[in-house]
């Protein structure tokens, strides 16, 4: 690969070569030694010294994987209080909490809960007399996908999903008295998160799985109740006409509104925000020869659409990223008649409902969300005042209704409904209640820090045990939120209760992806990580003896570069995968000096010196993750054994290829935080002999 090709004329400079004996460590023994390997004039010393433990099908390498894997269950094994923050962690797993889903038509709330034994149940409930009616409770072996009611709310669409085999059945229940139709579409693409209803609950619109797997996904198709699949109607998306073609990754949905004459066909392309936009009049449906007016394209920079009535509301991110709404008459539909009502402002603009009096917006500042009321016409904005600073999960309004519904929640406060009044007061209307966990007892603290080099401000939250003093004396978590929109606000996470019990703290540091994929980098957030880290340490919150970091998901190279650019920042790290170089794949050339530099600073691998007092790490690796093969955290962790000079940090890895390790996600939470607070030095945790 010519990116290896590239380390090849480096190796020689850096002068990496592979330590066969590794150290003794202090207390839990020698790492697995590293297979010998025969000198070839593949493996001179101009060649990447670890690079035979790419060969996954060598029988050696296979079996040096097993034997740190089995290294590294055993140290952990021996860590005290490991096994009560498991218990901990099951019993937290196990409370029941709402699922933050919560949706409003006509009067009627549709939300869901799952029970002890971890089966699902819909519930609709009166607003006004709070009475509830379980729809469905799923059996054992299924899980509610998604459920969307009808405009009128007289039936309920729900996607219930064969966990075993991962089949998808989309089923149709009559709210009146929750009876389920004959109706069967087990053809629903699988990766649909919700359907369209007909205004007039007679039909729906449904995205169908393409017949060959992978080909697209899938085109929408109408379904009329009580009729066989067979005379399903297909009306927009890949390989229904000729005249408007698809690419394999977009996505079609259909959205209708009770008061409109229109249905609105919104493309997403791929990972893109910017969407394309069709029109159409419902009586003017023709199954594949509907003629879609084309309204938007990609170009235009429409994030998202509403409709209302004979108007449509629009996002547009044309002028500015963070968003502005504009208004459009369907009389006259064409998107330079647009007039905007809500320009962009500093708040991102994620969301918006149309209710009877108002427009409802969610938008995010620092990290958190805001609920931002203004009328029709865009006149009379307000900003609402929340309970707390937290993440709208939910927001949905009628168009018949005065008021908007919504679910907030918090890193540290499970998800509550409430409603907004038409005077913009927030009332707890209690769908779903907040068992008292323990999270009452925690307090948090909202930073706001300089990005270095820049004026932006980078955001920060703090989790604390109420009453402790932040004085540096305490383990501290540090782990980072990225994403676009709704995904880069914290979400609650009651497992976090375990950590934080431990007499300890947690930081978040919230960093925005950036909107242009093609711009994208593994490395994006590392400046703001490591800014917060910085600030964390001389504020006097933490210190590096006490700062710890975990990065949960795979695909990401900041926290590498920390490890191979900052070790002296952290006393331990842990990590879901590492990916610790590129798998370029353009042509190699001679590297200049210049080369050599930028490519060794942006590979965490080639930056891993010898002599260096490295934190502790544990490092799992996850088989057929693409942007993180295995083989990239086991070059990292046999290098990063051999240069660390901190013989009291271990670095320990374990990976499940090959079936040498089964992952259980809670057994492996409490082996992840029991390593990162025996490396803390926290009370309760420490080796076994």
């Amino acid at each position: 690969m010519p990116a290896k090709q590239n380390i090849k004329q480096l190796l020689a400079v850096l002068g990496i070569v592979p330590a066969l004996a590794h150290a003794q460590l202090q207390a839990w023994g020698d790492y697995p030694a590293l297979p010998r390997q025969a000198v070839t004039g593949q493996t001179s010393a101009l060649t990447d010294p670890y690079r035979f433990l790419e060969s996954l099908s060598d029988t050696q390498v296979r079996s040096w994987m097993k034997k740190q894997t089995d290294f590294s269950n055993t140290v952990l094994a021996r860590i005290t209080g490991r096994d009560g923050l498991l218990k901990r962690l099951k019993v937290l797993q196990a409370t029941e909490f709402g699922t933050g889903r919560l949706i409003e038509v006509r009067g009627m709330q549709f939300f869901a809960r799952t029970t002890a034994d971890n089966r699902q149940q819909l519930f609709m409930r009166n607003a006004a007399t709070n009475a509830e009616r379980l729809l469905l409770l799923t059996e054992p072996g299924q899980s509610l996908g998604f459920f969307t009611p009808s405009l009128d709310g007289s039936h309920v669409a729900v996607d219930i999903v064969n966990t075993g085999r991962q089949r998808h059945s989309l089923r149709i229940i009559k709210t009146s008295d929750a009876s389920m139709l004959k109706d069967n579409l087990d053809a629903i693409a699988p990766d649909s998160n919700e359907v369209t209803w007909k205004p007039d609950s007679t039909a729906i619109y449904y995205r169908k799985a393409p017949a060959k797997i992978s080909a697209d996904r899938g085109a929408v198709w109408q379904h009329v109740l009580g009729s066989k699949l067979e005379t399903d109607l297909p009306l927009i998306g890949p390989g229904v006409s000729k005249s408007r073609r698809f690419t394999a990754t977009d996505a079609v949905v259909i959205k209708s509104n009770q008061n409109s004459a229109y249905l609105l066909a919104e493309v997403q392309h791929g990972q893109s925000q910017d969407r394309s936009l069709y029109l159409i009049k419902q009586d003017q449906l023709k199954g594949a020869a509907t003629a879609w007016q084309k309204l938007a394209s990609p170009t235009d920079k429409l994030r998202n659409a509403w409709l209302a009535g004979e108007q449509i509301y629009l996002l547009s991110a044309k002028k500015k990223s963070a968003g502005a709404i504009l208004k459009l008459d369907l009389k006259t539909p064409q998107l330079s008649a647009a007039k905007e009502v809500v320009p962009a402002s500093s708040d991102e603009l994620l969301n918006m409902v149309v209710a009877k009096n108002a427009l409802y917006i969610h938008a995010a500042e620092a990290g958190y969300s805001k609920l931002i009321k203004t009328e029709l016409d865009g006149s009379k904005k307000e900003e609402l005042t929340l309970p707390y600073s937290g993440r709208i999960s939910e927001l949905n309004a009628d168009a018949e209704t005065e008021g908007a519904l919504f679910v907030l929640e918090a890193a540290n406060a499970a998800p509550l409904s409430y409603r907004a009044l038409a005077g913009g007061q927030i009332r707890n209307v209690e769908v779903f209640r907040s068992p008292q966990v323990g999270f009452h007892r925690i307090a948090s603290k909202n930073l706001s820090i300089s990005k270095p080099g820049t004026n932006k401000q980078i955001a920060l939250t703090l989790f604390y045990p109420q009453g402790m003093e932040l004085d540096g004396k305490h383990p501290l978590l540090l782990t980072m939120e990225t994403g676009t929109g709704l995904s880069k606000l914290a979400k609650f996470d009651a497992l976090r209760l375990a950590w934080l019990e431990q007499d300890a703290v947690m930081a978040i540091v919230y960093v925005p992806a950036n909107e242009n994929i093609k711009q994208r980098s593994a490395n994006d957030g590392l400046d703001e990580f490591l800014a917060a880290a910085d600030y964390l340490v001389s504020e006097g919150y933490t210190s590096s003896g006490k700062l710890v970091t975990q990065e949960p998901s795979p695909g990401k190279r900041w926290l590498a570069q920390a490890i191979s650019h900052r070790p002296e920042l952290f006393a331990a790290v842990q990590s879901a995968a590492l990916q610790s170089e590129s798998t370029g794949n353009g042509k190699s050339k001679k590297l200049t000096a210049a080369d050599k530099a930028k490519l060794v600073n942006g590979n965490p691998y080639l930056s891993l010196r010898d002599g260096q007092p490295y934190p502790a790490a544990l490092i799992s690796a996850r088989f057929g993750v693409a942007d993180t093969p295995i083989w990239m955290s086991s070059k990292f962790v046999a290098r990063f054994q051999a240069a660390t000079v901190n013989k009291s940090r271990p670095v320990l890895f374990r990976t499940d290829f090959a079936n040498v390790w089964k992952a259980d996600a809670l057994a492996e939470q409490a082996d992840n935080w029991a390593f990162l607070l025996w490396q803390a030095g926290q009370k309760g945790f420490s080796l076994q002999p």
